[in-house]
């Protein structure tokens, strides 16, 4: 007996043929609190997040202070999100314009793969494997579109979903430089890509989708929990999964192979990027124009628009209501071009942005200690 919430989210994530779109949480309030009253939560901690930022950037307060309203900030942004995603409105009627999306989705890909063969001609020539990362981001855009039922069954789609992130580690072996791995030794770099990670898995599965605490329940299965094998198609093929259901929390939804595999892709660029951000911080580097910073907050904005779709809506139907509509059948339908797009950016911008970062100065780990041991050895 289950909630039928993984076939819904399936949907959501990636399509299940003959199967309508998924089935959102009606109303206007969750767990009694009004729409406006959780966006506006999302803004407060957004404002407490810049506030953070400029605190640490110009050194005014004390850095305990400005890392405290960052996290916050962070916190608040979260929580405000995941209560958005918890009331979305689903339309009923799905529009005409809504048949486009296979070509759109075939042009997009055609798009990447072309532009990434000009960029890196132009920019790189010396870095084929950017070409190659280009290709495979194509590839998965249209992947769905040009395979015989979405392909979600194919091996392929099993070596696309491997290729994609043994692309961005051999990218970031080649190009990322020595200081990286140092980076990540450092305690406050490492601490922070930790609770970034965290906090972005945290965020990736319920604004996905994936998790709930407002499930939507029938009378024969209010009050009885359960765990049982299911399987999810997303990303790109089926992966098994496990449905559950904790009626005391109240936490419902599913963890499979393959969120895990997007949350370790997306969350593991975004944690690399933090760190990056943590060591110019902590080494007085040029905070005035933080690379790892600017990279990581424009591409969090990308992800949740294409990856996290549920959050987009959630958040445009609090504010618009029914008008939301297209935005729903835009980020939401399992053809539309949207969520490949997006993830392809996020993957770009962010590798682009964590290599760009690590050949900074301020990210070059000092050897005090070593210089320091070896004068007392000597004294």
């Amino acid at each position: 007996m289950t909630l039928g919430l993984g076939q819904a989210l399936a949907v959501a994530a990636r399509g299940i043929g003959g199967l309508d779109a998924v089935v959102a949480h009606a109303g206007t309030t969750h767990a009694g609190t009004p729409h406006w009253l959780l966006g506006a939560v999302a803004i407060l901690g957004i404002v407490a997040g810049i506030g953070g930022f400029r605190a640490l950037r110009d050194g005014a307060r004390s850095d305990r202070f400005g890392a405290g309203l960052l996290s916050a900030g962070a916190v608040l942004v979260i929580a405000g999100t995941i209560g958005l995603v918890e009331i979305q409105i689903a339309p009923q009627a799905t529009p005409d314009w809504t048949e486009w999306f296979p070509v759109v989705n075939a042009v997009s890909a055609i798009v990447v793969a072309l532009g990434s063969l000009v960029v890196v001609r132009w920019k790189w020539p010396e870095r084929p494997r950017y070409v190659g990362l280009g290709l495979l981001l194509a590839t998965w855009i249209a992947y769905p579109t040009l395979l015989p039922q979405e392909g979600l069954t194919n091996p392929l789609g099993y070596l696309l979903a491997a290729a994609v992130p043994l692309a961005v580690v051999y990218v970031f072996y080649r190009d990322a430089g020595a200081a990286f791995p140092g980076v990540l030794t450092a305690r406050v770099p490492a601490l922070t890509a930790v609770v970034t990670f965290a906090l972005f898995g945290v965020f990736y599965l319920f604004s996905a989708g994936t998790l709930s605490m407002n499930p939507d329940l029938t009378a024969d299965i209010a009050g009885q929990g359960f765990v049982t094998p299911y399987q999810v198609a997303s990303p790109l093929v089926y992966w098994p999964a496990l449905e559950f259901y904790f009626p005391a929390i109240p936490l419902s939804g599913y963890v499979s192979l393959g969120s895990l595999l997007l949350v370790a892709i997306l969350g593991g660029l975004v944690a690399s990027n933090a760190a990056l951000a943590a060591r110019q911080l902590t080494t007085g580097g040029t905070i005035d124009s933080p690379r790892a910073i600017v990279g990581t907050v424009t591409t969090a904005g990308a992800t949740a628009c294409g990856c996290c779709a549920p959050a987009v809506y959630g958040a445009a139907g609090a504010v618009f209501g029914a008008a939301a509509t297209p935005v729903y059948w835009a980020f939401m339908d399992p053809s539309s071009p949207v969520g490949g797009l997006f993830f392809a950016a996020s993957v770009l911008i962010l590798t682009g942005s964590a290599i760009r970062a690590s050949h900074d100065p301020a990210c070059a780990i000092p050897r005090e200690s070593e210089s320091t041991g070896a004068a007392e050895q000597a004294a």
